[in-house]
């Protein structure tokens, strides 16, 4: 008897030795993490197909993964109400392993959301860091079973985007805006975040730009396309960068640009306003506003009314900056007050002037509305003639706010304070408005230009948007 007794309890002490050591039964719990987090087997069968019917991966069969070693999913496991978090991991010699992070009920058939990634900028259990080229794969109706032990999950992963390629010169340099991308996937959160910021892109070898992954940033399906002498738009069809959709665009030029209209046409809250590129100025990429601010564009940005009066804003410089700030948050771009070379540069017609007294005429009354024409009032943008860039009302209508850098031997310096070496840029006013008289419609008279510290709010003027791409 106490041979079997001494058997007996020897089994015991293994057996329990087993459990302590985290060796699993059938029925046994999953085994528990130091941080807190269950990990158990996963038997995963399903499959992501690519673009253009490619396979990237296959496991909906028994038969050898194509699954590599490394491979990671990110599983939204439905609980109830609850969203329980988990990560698993491929192996080539051991299969699929699973951390979740919460209580899963026991059953068949439960819901879940599965992602897959390729080519992220970083990922791990917290947070995944998205591109413009990372490939989303994603099953939001994926069914998973768990009984304790082991978790088989099921899902037909597609592309959450679709992808477009640009083709052109190899190493030519483009911004595209209209394009949302995604930045970031926070598994805890099982949530996304995204950017409408140009993108910029390069022109390989091959004569294309890599892939862009994303969707259009707003309804109208407007596309943008700037070069370094360049701004086009077009508005896309419904069949044109759909879910899973590939395809590429040839990136318009001056000689060829069909289906292109010619500048950057952008629309914030039902308001359309176009930017036109400025050919030659010396900083490159630079675009100026087609017309002045109109109050119309002000309201929708600001929030303040639905007001559709295309007339152009006047504002003092500091709310002007605020402007800016809110505009720039909506669109994802850089929008800036332009500097008085930069506004005179398209004043006078850049690199295709005629010499023009005025804005685009030696005659005021056809470019401007001012002492003569304008009955004391401003009047509706783009109702007199351009300039040879195709830029309204630069002279006339109404005076336009600018910026200088400030320099040590010249006035385009405002002088503040006690200390000597205290200055503030100064801020001039160029072009004219609608009660003034010929003199100060002219855009190369700076002479007569008013200038003010930016700390001045008393005077209020209007603004020409100015855009760069860094």
């Amino acid at each position: 008897m106490k041979s079997i007794f001494k058997l007996f309890l020897a089994v015991a002490v293994l057996a329990f030795s087993a459990v302590a050591c985290g060796t699993l039964e059938n029925n046994a719990e999953p085994e528990v993490l130091k941080d807190g987090k269950h990990i158990s087997k996963m038997v995963f069968r399903g499959s992501v197909a690519g673009y253009e019917g490619a396979t990237v991966r296959d496991d909906s069969t028994k038969s050898e993964s194509s699954w590599t070693d490394g491979d990671v999913v990110y599983i939204a496991f439905h609980n109830g109400t609850d969203i329980v978090p988990g990560t698993a991991v491929y192996s080539e010699s051991d299969g699929w392993s699973v951390s979740y992070d919460g209580d899963l009920a026991e059953g068949s058939s439960q819901t879940c959301e599965v992602r897959f990634f390729v080519n992220t900028t970083f990922s791990n259990e917290v947070l995944v860091t998205l591109n413009p080229h990372t490939e989303i794969y994603e099953d939001s109706a994926g069914v998973f079973d768990f009984n304790g032990n082991t978790i088989s999950v099921t899902a037909s992963l597609t592309p959450k985007t679709g992808r477009i390629r640009f083709t052109g010169n190899a190493a030519d340099v483009i911004y595209v805006t209209g394009i949302t991308t995604y930045t970031t996937f926070s598994p805890a959160g099982n949530q996304f975040s995204t950017t409408n910021a140009a993108l910029s892109l390069i022109v390989d070898e091959l004569g294309s730009t890599p892939y862009v992954y994303g969707y259009f940033t707003y309804n109208d399906r407007k596309l943008g396309i700037v070069g370094s002498d360049f701004a086009y738009t077009r508005t896309c069809n419904e069949s044109v960068f759909q879910a899973g959709d590939s395809g590429y665009m040839k990136i318009p030029s001056t000689s060829s640009h069909n289906n292109w209209k010619t500048g950057l046409l952008l629309t914030v809250n039902g308001v359309d306003f176009k930017m036109l590129s400025l050919v030659g100025y010396s900083t490159g990429y630079s675009l100026l506003a087609e017309t002045e601010t109109t109050t119309a564009l002000y309201n929708a940005v600001i929030g303040t009314s639905s007001s559709g009066d295309y007339r152009p804003r006047s504002d003092n410089y500091p709310q002007w900056q605020t402007f800016i700030t809110s505009l720039n948050n909506t669109t994802g771009l850089s929008f800036f007050i332009p500097s008085k070379d930069l506004w005179q540069f398209a004043a006078t017609g850049g690199l295709s002037s005629q010499g023009y007294m005025y804005s685009g005429s030696n005659t005021p009354g056809d470019v401007a509305w001012y002492s003569g024409n304008s009955g004391s009032s401003t009047h509706l943008v783009k109702q007199l003639a351009p300039n040879e860039l195709g830029f309204y009302d630069m002279s006339g209508n109404e005076a336009e706010w600018t910026s200088s850098t400030p320099t040590t031997n010249s006035g385009d310096r405002y002088y503040s304070g006690t200390s000597s070496s205290t200055y503030l840029n100064r801020h001039y006013v160029m072009g004219g408005k609608y009660n003034d008289n010929e003199d100060y419609l002219r855009p190369s008279n700076t002479t007569v230009s008013e200038y003010y510290s930016h700390t001045s709010i008393e005077h209020k003027y209007g603004l020409r948007l100015a855009l760069r791409f860094d």
